[in-house]
């Protein structure tokens, strides 16, 4: 797993306390001692803009249908961040909780890190970490 890897994971606990299945993307290589930054997405429009691209005001990317790996329109949020230390990645792998989906194409995971870098939800520490 490294950054721009998509992954599935299988009865997530958000951070609300609900549990379920969604698709992630984490946003960096960490170093030895550092998390995993992730993100979730979801097809699910409901308030959000269909034009492609950064929201970073309203903390999403849009991702156009059939573009890379996502089937349909994809909104990539940022309102929350998932960090997941190395180990955890590794042993829900292993578990077969989390499983890889895809690698984004550099273009892709770029334009949406540098969205969220312009988020003002994102903390210091995540951007300085992401933009490594």
């Amino acid at each position: 797993m490294k950054k721009g890897t998509v992954y599935f994971h299988r009865g997530c606990r958000f951070h609300d306390g609900e549990i379920g299945d969604k698709l992630f993307i984490i946003l960096n290589n960490p170093r030895t001692d550092e998390y995993f930054i992730t993100c979730k997405t979801t097809s699910q429009q409901k308030w959000r803009s269909e034009r492609e691209g950064c929201h970073s005001d309203d903390n999403y990317y849009v991702l156009r249908e059939n573009d890379d790996f996502f089937i349909n329109r994809t909104w990539v949020q940022f309102h929350e961040y998932y960090p997941r230390t190395q180990q955890f990645i590794q042993d829900y792998v292993n578990r077969g909780i989390i499983t890889k989906k895809t690698d984004l194409r550099e273009q892709t995971i770029r334009a949406i890190i540098n969205c969220a870098s312009q988020s003002d939800d994102i903390s210091g520490l995540y951007k300085a970490m992401i933009n490594r």
